[in-house]
């Protein structure tokens, strides 16, 4: 022991001696340390942690379950601790229990502290799993009977930085499988409209739906990184409950630190300013709105409806205008234009998430914004005076949604007559009455609309009233405008249908679905399919992100320009040619 005591002592360690059961063989203070001559007779020795022994912390993995093995295997298999580890070689010792200790030193050293716990049955209480032993703590340490080093070196413990700790403490939080109490607002009381919301499944994809709007990122499953944060992680989802987001993180407002929430209390901080009652209001089992009136019409007033309903066959009607078609080739001399889009009428691209949709809108966005003919596949027509192009981006921020604009303008070679908005902060009623608006001013002038992310303009997305209020509202727009909206929807993960009540409703009522499927053995190819369509119908195509970040169709029988060979032409003035979109 007096051995071993002068080897740590030279790396810097303060020690104490230790009976068989861990705890300190002398009664007096031993923060201090001890020298030599206390051990003696000493049964073990422990290594007291914080500024005394270099700013040393022990991450303490207890085996209480019998699982410390596997929670440690966990954890350094976590792709940021795992680099870490391979960085700095943390020294690991086995406990005489099963359970481990890793070392790190590092200038941010605080107390004593539980990480991650579970609830033990047996003893009807949370007991740790990970917890932390810093100033003001100590650990029993090799050669102490049962204890052993088993990965690197105990007297060469690593300095690690404060971004690094926070990183690794972090990680070790986001095992934590037990909150003291999940509160419950008096909404979410036995069959209230916030407890109704919380118990449907739909919920928790509403939930991750918000928190990304908000800029939250889950950065693998069920961890979560706040909102400006580059690295580690600061909240999980599903890991203490099925359905329960629980922040640890300081800097997560609106949310507070080490509170466990519902779905229902994400849905009213995020998306009404932690107003519950408006948004208990706003589901449909809250206070119900109804989108027909109660009212019963007198049968004049009827009788008008129905007169004016009345199909004249006599009169035959214009043919809706084509502004969009797919250019298709034998390989040979026959060239084939298919109609894809029409005025009057409205479309939706479907597709998983991150199979770059988007890229795909922009695509036929600038095919209809370009007099120069942006690609020979996409071929737009928008009449003389119908050519302005409405834009309306409800989920990026502002500079994600710059970039999509700045690389249809650069696609296109003009940005004349591309109007586009930001609807990302306002809640989905006030995002609907934007667009109407929109419309009211240009609407007259305006042919081809995108809305990128029509999930947000409903309050719920499997709530059939707010399915048949958006799909309503794209009815009477393309109608009252003559003009063509197109919609872009995500697909469920389980099968290839949009989400929700609402993907339903837009899918029955739109002139065409059209799929992006991104390549699983090239994430930089997707592919494009007409999935359904009344009277409209094209062949599967592809197209894939080039080196310069923009989007080219991949043209099998090579009657397409190619965008990186050709991009000169699209450029329009200077500021478009050093573009970084």
């Amino acid at each position: 022991m007096i051995e071993i005591f002068k080897k740590y002592n030279q790396a810097g360690l303060a020690c104490l001696p230790t009976k068989k059961d861990k705890s300190p063989m002398l009664s007096q203070n031993w923060r201090n340390g001890f020298s030599s001559e206390y051990f003696e007779n000493a049964e073990g020795i422990g290594i007291i942690c914080g500024e005394i022994s270099g700013r040393l912390e022990c991450m303490d993995f207890d085996n209480h379950f019998g699982d410390a093995k596997s929670n440690l295997g966990k954890y350094l298999n976590i792709p940021e601790v795992k680099e870490l580890y391979e960085r700095h070689k943390f020294p690991i010792e086995i406990t005489m229990n099963g359970g481990y200790h890793l070392l790190y030193r590092c200038s941010k050293n605080e107390g004593n502290r539980k990480l991650a716990r579970r609830w033990l049955e047996k003893e009807n209480r949370p007991d740790a799993i990970i917890e932390t032993r810093g100033e003001g703590g100590y650990f029993v340490a090799a050669p102490t009977p049962g204890y052993k080093v088993i990965r690197n070196d105990i007297l060469n413990i690593p300095i690690i930085s404060e971004i690094e700790r926070a990183i690794m403490i972090d990680y070790a939080v986001s095992m934590d499988e037990y909150v003291e109490k999940t509160y419950k607002t008096e909404f979410e009381s036995s069959e209230r409209p916030g407890d109704i919301y919380n118990s449907k499944p739909e919920s928790i994809e509403e939930m991750k739906s918000l928190l990304g709007i908000a800029g939250w990122k889950e950065v693998r499953d069920g961890q979560w990184r706040r909102p400006n944060k580059k690295e580690g992680i600061s909240a999980t989802l599903g890991k203490v409950a099925d359905n329960v987001f629980y922040v640890f993180t300081q800097n997560g407002y609106p949310f507070d630190a080490n509170k466990a929430y519902t779905p229902f209390q994400v849905l009213a901080l995020l998306k009404f300013n932690g107003d519950f009652s408006r948004a208990a209001e706003s589901l449909p089992y809250g206070k119900k709105t109804y989108l027909v009136s109660n009212e019963v019409l007198k049968e004049s007033e009827i009788e008008k409806l129905l007169n004016k309903a009345r199909i004249d066959l006599n009169s035959i009607p214009e043919r809706p205008p084509i502004i969009l078609t797919v250019v298709e080739s034998d390989g040979a001399t026959s060239i084939t234009y298919k109609r894809v889009f029409t005025l009057g009428n409205f479309s939706c691209i479907i597709g998983k998430a991150k199979s770059k949709k988007t890229y795909l809108i922009s695509m036929i966005t600038a095919a209809l914004l370009s007099k120069k003919g942006y690609t020979k596949k996409l071929n737009g027509n928008l009449p003389d005076n119908k050519n302005t192009i409405l834009y309306f981006d409800t989920e990026q921020g502002d500079y994600d949604c710059f970039a999509v604009i700045s690389r249809i303008k650069t696609m296109a070679g003009t940005g004349q007559n591309l109007l586009a908005y930001n609807l990302r902060p306002f809640n989905p009623k006030e995002r609907c009455q934007i667009i109407e608006f929109a419309f009211k001013l240009y609407g007259d002038k305006v042919g081809f609309c995108v809305i990128d992310g029509i999930a947000d303009l409903a309050v719920g997305i499997n709530e059939e009233e707010e399915a048949t209020r958006v799909a309503t509202m794209l009815l009477k727009l393309t109608k009252n405008y003559n003009c063509h909206i197109s919609t872009v929807l995500h697909q469920n993960k389980n099968d290839n249908f949009a989400t929700g009540h609402l993907g339903s409703a837009i899918m029955k009522k739109a002139e065409i679905i059209i799929s992006v499927t991104k390549d699983n053995s090239n994430p930089y190819l997707s592919e494009v399919n007409c999935d359904m369509g009344r009277g409209v119908d094209f062949e599967s195509f592809e197209f894939r992100i080039n080196e310069d970040g923009m989007p080219e169709i991949i043209d099998k029988n090579a009657i397409i320009d190619n965008i990186a060979n050709t991009k000169s032409n699209y450029y329009e003035t200077e500021h478009d040619r050093n573009c970084p979109f």
